[in-house]
């Protein structure tokens, strides 16, 4: 009976398809800390290949401007710091000290991003009003970068708690009503307050990653249709109301037809500075293109700098980093018996996983020029934290898979005693 059942075990296909196409929940036998740990590991490296190319970059620049690289890139480690700190602190709170937080961190990223919009405060960069002055010479901020947090904790909570509001498709009036007010009217204030600064990139990954949470929550593909449509809309809209915009896309459909030295010339030389990179790469610091042929090369196009001095080797590692944290939000995911944990990390992996394939789709041709930055490698403070703060809210859900919190205990437990055995031998030795 046993080789009868291995038999048809093995003509539903291996074990990882079975697993792909089975019931959510835990398995006997899987390690309940996998998704904790290689999260951890994947962003921890990610961030170590940030920092090394953004001081790269900033070695060039800030040295052109007069300035000291080491000055500038202590600044960018305060942030780092700062997020790290929360990334901890984050991934330690229980699930409910999250779902508080959810209103707070909403009401109060709206709150930072009204700023942008009062004289003196709020600058304009590039044409985008998105950013604001920070004191004591830390440089400046964009707090629509904390909106993305706030709408994935809100959503999380709204969802699980008010379901019924949106799963029967277009449904009646008084379920119209309540998705709207509950739903909409958040997510499309926060996504508002950005358009009107001008950030198209931003709303991009804003409607992302609201679809992404309401996907893992449910919401009918009448809904989706309806919002696709409107948003296909607005984005073709705000595009060509903008001569900028609309020369990026011009550029992007026919780049043999646009000047090279105009709005053509930093995709041409992204592609320049990847295709010199090779197998291997330069070398590290070695990239040309950072020597002013790219003026977005610490943000926007860091990944083809990247791939400039470490190349197609190096770039991969990237790529398999991310795919490595999709994996584990989409773990935690089927691993989570809570609809909220489901719902928050969809819009999480939606945002810092989408936002990665649109900056590398944009530096490889893909896609055109839309003024985003790769998650944990593009310089910038406020994004920076942003993420890091994510990543400590997937790691308190990894924390709460079945069995995960015991397990993280004993082997805490099994460190410290370790430890207490190792240090007085090291005393009476010396």
């Amino acid at each position: 009976m046993g080789e009868a059942r291995g038999n048809v075990d093995r003509r539903q296909g291996p074990a990882w398809w079975r697993r792909l196409r089975g019931a959510d929940g835990p398995v006997k036998g899987e390690s309940s800390t996998l998704s904790y740990y290689a999260l951890l590991i994947a962003t921890l490296a990610l961030l170590a290949f940030g920092l090394i190319m953004v001081f790269s970059v900033q070695s060039v620049t800030t040295a052109a401007q007069g300035g000291n690289a080491f000055t500038a890139f202590s600044k960018y480690l305060v942030f780092a710091a700062v997020g790290l700190v929360g990334m901890v602190v984050l991934s330690r709170l229980p699930l409910r000290a999250l779902k508080r937080l959810a209103w707070p961190a909403l009401l109060l990223a709206f709150a930072l991003q009204l700023l942008v919009f009062v004289p003196g405060i709020g600058i304009d960069v590039y044409g985008n009003r998105n950013w604001i002055q920070l004191p004591a010479g830390l440089g400046t901020a964009q707090p629509s970068e904390f909106i993305k947090l706030g709408l994935c904790l809100y959503l999380g909570v709204m969802v699980s708690t008010r379901r019924d509001a949106f799963l029967g498709g277009v449904g009646t009036g008084r379920e119209l009503a309540r998705f709207a007010g509950w739903i909409l009217l958040p997510a499309g204030v926060g996504i508002g307050m950005v358009m009107a600064g001008g950030d198209l990139g931003t709303v991009l990954v804003l409607t992302a990653l609201v679809s992404g949470a309401l996907w893992l929550g449910g919401l009918g593909w009448r809904w989706f249709a309806t919002l696709g449509i409107v948003g296909l809309v607005g984005f073709a809209g705000a595009s060509m109301l903008s001569a900028n915009r609309r020369g990026r896309i011009l550029a992007w459909l026919h780049p043999d037809r646009y000047d090279p030295l105009d709005v053509g010339y930093q995709p041409l030389h992204g592609r320049y500075a990847l295709g010199t990179g090779g197998w291997w790469g330069v070398g590290p610091g070695s990239s040309r293109q950072k020597w002013g042929y790219l003026t977005q090369a610490d943000s926007d196009y860091i990944f083809a700098v990247l791939g400039e001095e470490f190349g197609l080797v190096g770039a991969l590692c990237v790529i398999v980093l991310f795919a490595v944290v999709g994996w584990c939000c989409l773990r935690i995911i089927r691993r989570s018996e809570s609809l909220y944990v489901a719902v928050a990390t969809g819009g999480i992996m939606t945002w810092i996983v989408g936002q990665a394939l649109i900056n590398m789709s944009v530096v490889v041709g893909l896609l055109p020029v839309l003024g985003v930055p790769l998650p944990l490698i593009s310089a910038g403070g406020s994004a920076l934290v942003s993420v890091l703060l994510a990543i400590g809210v997937l790691l308190a859900f990894a924390r709460n898979e079945p069995g995960a919190s015991e397990a993280l205990r004993s082997r805490t437990g099994a460190v410290r005693r370790t430890l207490a055995v190792i240090s007085p031998r090291r005393r009476k030795r010396v």
